[in-house]
């Protein structure tokens, strides 16, 4: 008797040891899957709180639906081989959103104009189902563990513990370390690996042959997915975002672009040879800078450092100091865009909100071209941002910014009235310069001053547009600009 007891025993560790392994791969896959939707929905759909929120939202229905499910197929039948055909489906699934994203998300831009539909249904139809397949295992897995009423809270526990290690552990792994080091593509290969090993930990003996195939199959699949990028466009992935390297024709002219979203073109360069900016608003920020003769300047947001670079260059005996939240992009602007280190450019890889902050210098123009996509971030439209901002400026100095908005329609006009009111609380006077002003959405160039100033380029007197002055604790940022957005359309 105490053999057989014994032997149950260890037969119970065993399987308990399985479980627990099973529940942490399954948070950590979870995890890295959530975080990677996010990024290959950037370039298509863009980056903004409602992208987020539509794959936090779908993810976790597509959970609980399996849950749901899952526990309804547990006790009707305790089946560790169930296991093993989830794990299967749900690294297949993940596979097919390597193969399929970019052509889904193409037709889903075209078929859906409003950013939080393209989200909610970019989730549905690409990382629901498998979510939906990992949200069935936890509940088998629970009625496995459960050996007596009287520990059923505690395995139950144990499990979901372990779950949530797994997703800790899946979170700051990914988001710190995977991204950054191998990719998204490759982070998400990892993950079906992962879940195809994870499939032979229970009845490895159970067809095992069939088994083979289809995780050969399945692998196959996701490897092909890792050569599914669109021709012409070298993705690269940071810690901090996915970026796309474009090549284009502008003017005749063949340019390179930094992009981070869907939304337009960061930053640029000639492939020709030549030096000169290819697009307007960087020329025209270029341009009043130099003729304001400063000493010390200050670019919040560096791009690929072309518009710090021409400043340079132009303006020898000038400090220019340059504030990107992304430190690969030093290497990224010197591999694609010919950059080159200067003696008086001094790049500062900081938040621009945490730089101004904390900056004990002040400088006699600030350019301010600080997007993600095709949006300022919200910490940059507010009245605390506004002060804080004014602390680092010289009295006699200028603020120039950069915005995507525009004058003649109600949702553009009052996203512009928004982001003047920021810089008004300080600087009454103000100049403009449109690119294509009669345009519902296009780039503006405003000169912000103390004083009255004649300006050096053709600019015209800007008129305070009476905009609310938003705060750090209610700024309507994504409904700004996505009016504007839509309205231009």
């Amino acid at each position: 008797m105490a053999i057989c007891a014994k032997g149950r025993y260890d037969r119970s560790m065993k399987l308990s040891w399985k479980l627990g392994i099973t529940s942490f791969i399954g948070g950590f896959s979870l995890m890295t899957y959530e975080l990677a939707a996010a990024r290959i929905l950037a370039p298509s759909v863009g980056s903004s709180t409602y992208v987020w929120t539509g794959v936090i939202g779908v993810i976790i229905l597509a959970l609980s639906l399996g849950c749901w499910l899952g526990g309804r197929l547990a006790d009707r039948r305790q089946a560790p081989q169930d296991i093993s055909l989830l794990l299967l489906v749900a690294a297949a699934l993940v596979a097919t959103t390597l193969l399929f994203s970019k052509d889904i998300l193409d037709w889903l831009v075209m078929a859906v104009v409003d950013p939080r539909w393209q989200a909610v249904f970019s989730a549905l139809l690409l990382f629901a189902p498998a979510s939906f397949m990992l949200g069935m295992v936890s509940p088998y897995l629970a009625k496995l563990n459960v050996s007596s009423l009287d520990t059923a809270g505690r395995s139950v526990a144990n499990l979901g513990t372990l779950d949530a290690i797994g997703g800790i552990a899946g979170t700051f792994i990914t988001g710190f370390f995977l991204f950054g080091a191998i990719g998204l593509r490759e982070a998400l290969v990892l993950v079906i690996c992962i879940l195809l090993a994870a499939s032979w930990v229970f009845m490895p003996r159970w067809r095992w042959r069939l088994r083979s195939v289809l995780a050969s199959v399945i692998l196959a699949a996701a490897l092909c997915g890792l050569r599914a990028s669109e021709p012409g466009v070298v993705s690269i992935e940071t810690p901090s975002v996915h970026y796309s390297v474009v090549d284009f024709k502008t003017d005749g002219k063949l340019v390179r672009g930094l992009m981070t979203g869907p939304s337009g073109v960061q930053s640029g360069i000639y492939l020709d040879g030549g030096r000169e900016l290819p697009f307007w608003y960087t020329r025209q920020m270029v341009d009043l800078t130099v003729a304001a003769k400063p000493s010390n300047i200050l670019l919040l947001g560096g791009g690929a450092f072309t518009m710090a670079e021409n400043l340079a260059k132009q303006l020898p005996a000038a400090q220019v100091d340059v504030v990107e939240i992304d430190p690969a992009l030093e290497r990224i602007s010197e591999q694609y865009f010919r950059y080159q280190p200067l003696a008086n450019v001094k790049l500062i890889f900081e938040d621009a909100r945490t730089y101004i902050q904390h900056a004990d210098k002040h400088y006699d123009v600030v350019l301010v071209d600080v997007y993600s996509d095709g949006e300022v971030p919200f910490s940059l439209l507010t009245a605390e941002y506004g002060r804080e901002l004014a602390r680092i400026v010289k009295d006699d100095g200028l603020v120039v910014a950069n915005l995507i908005a525009g004058l003649n329609s109600a949702p553009c006009r009052a996203l512009f009235a928004a982001f003047d009111a920021v810089y008004r609380q300080t600087w009454q006077h103000a100049w403009y310069a449109a690119q294509n002003p009669n345009l519902s959405r296009t780039n503006y160039i405003i000169a912000y001053s103390k004083r009255a100033k004649t300006m050096q380029k053709p600019m015209s007197q800007f008129t305070s547009l009476g905009g609310k002055l938003y705060t750090d604790n209610f700024i309507p940022s994504d409904q700004l600009y996505e009016n504007c957005r839509t309205s231009a359309l």
